[in-house]
């Protein structure tokens, strides 16, 4: 949890908090208007098409019997904790007197800033979000993406998604999507208690034990969603948010009023969700190399999601998982091992001589660099593009609907590689 530990140091430090005299930081603009809406209506536009079913009950029968025991229990949970949330909308509809639910206020996204800072939290803005953030939290525990909560409280019948009416991404971790909410929620009541604030995050962490695969990693969307979103998500550091909020919790850094077995269970859940970081490194000529976005949930071998995101080892997730396990308190020798190879590889694919930009593209800059393609074929390290028809490009140039909009390059590994010099010498090959 990003701001936490600051967070907690200021609150130690300034004694009994009072609402500040002048007005909070104004929250990140957000806008009832989905930009979805106007894309749809470009000329030519066509949604990026899914992958085949990963989970299918097919391939559960296939499985060895210990696995298959696990794998259709898992799935299961997840169709009896749809079909219950489900009802509960419906049961709102009936009330409401609507056939069909209204979309959330709608927000690109939502996250715990650095200006909210204790006196903030101690100020009427905050308790308001904090009032909003518990009306959007679904019946099975975790929270949709998209919303807007300086908007007030979900209405009877409202969806606790902000992009659609439709049954979709309730609930996710993607976009930080349920830890930022349950981070707000231990921070807001770090300075003005509140048991509800305290239910809900418990909620939010039994829905993140529930939605832990059998393999230990996360799938963006729980209960599963079908296609990619039931993957092995390392897309926008999703499994990697939640294990930092374990992490945390466990070590008591978080919540301090989560219950004893509670933080075990959170532990158990951190130890599983490593150990599936190190079984998800791809390995390629028998060597450790890195980390796609998403990984299949069975074998945890790189695979494709959206069809301009093909199957591929991708440097800027890749440099946070490091980041994380560097974090580790006490790595076991698989975690060390993990981490020296990540980072060798990490050095070969940087890039020199270009700069990047998300809205202007990339652009030849002598003595630039290092920045890293987002996407890297696997077995030739190789960059790779595509449009939203899928065909796999090796030229950036030749990007036509997907050249803008998607950050095709990144930064991100370079600060990783600074961290682990200092982390290597510790930690030794």
């Amino acid at each position: 949890m990003r701001y936490l530990k600051p967070f907690v140091a200021l609150l130690l430090s300034s004694g009994c908090l009072r609402a500040q005299s002048t007005p909070p930081a104004p929250a990140r603009a957000a806008s009832d208007s989905n930009p979805m809406d106007s894309i749809r209506r470009l000329p030519g536009y066509r949604p990026a098409h899914d992958t085949l079913p990963l989970l299918s009950d097919a391939r559960i029968a296939t499985l060895p019997a210990a696995e298959r025991a696990a794998w259709t229990a898992y799935v299961e949970r997840s169709r009896a904790t749809r079909a219950r949330d489900t009802a509960a909308m419906n049961a709102e509809l009936r009330a409401a007197g609507a056939a069909k639910m209204t979309r959330a206020a709608y927000a690109h996204d939502f996250s715990v800033e650095k200006w909210m800072t204790p006196q903030w939290f101690a100020g009427d803005s905050a308790r308001a979000m904090g009032e909003s953030i518990l009306s959007y939290q679904a019946p099975n525990g975790g929270w949709s993406k998209h919303v807007d909560f300086t908007k007030g409280l979900r209405a009877r019948g409202q969806s606790y998604f902000g992009e659609s009416t439709e049954w979709s991404w309730i609930s996710t971790i993607d976009n930080a999507s349920t830890t930022s909410e349950m981070e707000f929620l231990a921070l807001l009541d770090a300075v003005r208690p509140d048991p509800r604030y305290r239910q809900a995050f418990l909620r939010g962490l039994s829905y993140l034990a529930e939605a832990q695969l059998p393999t230990g990693c996360w799938p963006q969307v729980y209960p599963l969603m079908g296609s990619y979103h039931d993957a092995a998500t390392f897309n926008d550091d999703a499994t990697v948010h939640v294990l930092e909020l374990m992490r945390d919790v466990a070590s008591g850094e978080t919540a301090p009023f989560v219950p004893a077995d509670e933080r075990a269970r959170a532990d158990s859940a951190l130890s599983r969700g490593v150990e599936c970081l190190v079984n998800s490194q791809y390995v390629f000529g028998g060597q450790r190399q890195a980390w796609g976005q998403q990984h299949d949930p069975v074998t945890l071998q790189p695979v494709a999601a959206r069809s301009y995101e093909l199957e591929s080892q991708t440097p800027q997730e890749s440099a946070n998982i490091l980041r994380f396990l560097m974090s580790l308190r006490a790595p076991g020798p698989r975690v060390v091992t993990a981490v020296h190879a990540g980072a060798a590889w990490l050095k070969k694919t940087q890039l020199h001589g270009y700069s990047y930009r998300f809205d202007t593209g990339l652009r030849a800059e002598p003595g630039a660099g290092p920045l890293w393609a987002r996407l890297t074929e696997l077995g030739t390290d190789r960059p790779i593009f595509s449009n939203r028809d899928g065909v796999k490009l090796y030229d950036w140039s030749q990007l036509t609907d997907r050249r803008t909009g998607y950050g095709w390059y990144t930064y991100a590994p370079a600060n990783a590689l600074k961290r682990y010099d200092s982390w290597s010498r510790k930690h030794p090959k």
